[in-house]
């Protein structure tokens, strides 16, 4: 069942430049429950270390004092 679902998906590979959105997951309950929102802010996307870790920086050029892993980044369209 995966080999057949892997051989239709497609790899879109971040490039530095692309903007992207993060999970949120946190461990705070939010007062809206299941209707909160599960993505959160808009990044662009810098760099990729070898270990899947990702540099973002928000639209104001701040750039983040952590990286974000890959597996949790979402790039969006315009």
């Amino acid at each position: 069942m995966a080999h057949a679902f892997r051989k239709r998906v497609k790899l879109r590979p971040l490039q530095k430049g692309d903007l992207v959105l993060r999970i949120h997951r946190g461990l705070v309950g939010d007062p809206r429950g299941k209707f909160k929102p599960s993505w959160s802010g808009l990044m662009l996307f810098l760099e990729l270390t070898p270990e899947g870790a990702a540099w973002l920086t928000d639209l104001d050029g701040n750039q983040f004092s952590k990286p974000t892993n890959v597996d949790q980044l979402k790039k969006y369209y315009v």
